[in-house]
């Protein structure tokens, strides 16, 4: 139970810092006998969060220290406004989310997304539309797979989300 409340715990230690360099650092214990370590970089616009054990990393980064590319070449929108971003790995395996904003419409991010996944011999096996969500998704025959879902908000503004893992 204890590990669940560590990442809130980090977030909020970081929230307290200063605006310039390492803002928060410092060691946990997860409850399960398990170790691990974080750091809390940048301000309240920019910043980028580690999280270390001996089995994972993860980063957490926004604003301008957001991934602006995901795995297997996979380019970011053009003219995207990054609204945050999480990488990951651990276990043989790495994966990364993007969350992005973007004032084209929902059918020009998915076709762009489209035609990334079919350049990188991603097939689409997946594809879903409800209302002003849309979403595709596909993998590789080696598991590693992207999925992009969009959502149209009712200030006309499309937001986007990518998920993509695999093996290292």
């Amino acid at each position: 139970m204890t590990k669940y409340l560590i990442l809130p715990l980090i977030l909020v230690t970081a929230a307290c810092g200063s605006n310039d360099g390492e803002r928060a650092s410092g060691s946990f214990d997860d409850g399960d006998g398990g170790k691990g370590s974080y750091s809390v970089r940048g301000d309240e616009e920019n910043s980028e969060t580690i999280i270390k054990t001996d089995d994972a990393e993860v980063r957490i980064a926004t604003g301008d220290k957001a991934v602006s590319d995901l795995p297997f070449g996979i380019r970011l929108y053009p003219d995207a406004e990054v609204q945050t971003s999480m990488s990951g790995m651990g276990e043989g395996k790495t994966g990364a989310m993007v969350v992005f904003k973007t004032k084209d419409s929902a059918d020009e991010v998915i076709d762009f997304y489209r035609k990334q996944l079919k350049s990188r011999d991603i097939d689409v096996t997946t594809e879903i539309k409800s209302g002003d969500m849309q979403m595709i998704g596909g993998e590789r025959k080696n598991g590693e797979g992207v999925h992009v879902s969009v959502t149209k908000s009712s200030g006309g503004d499309v937001t986007a989300t990518i998920m993509a893992g695999g093996d290292n």
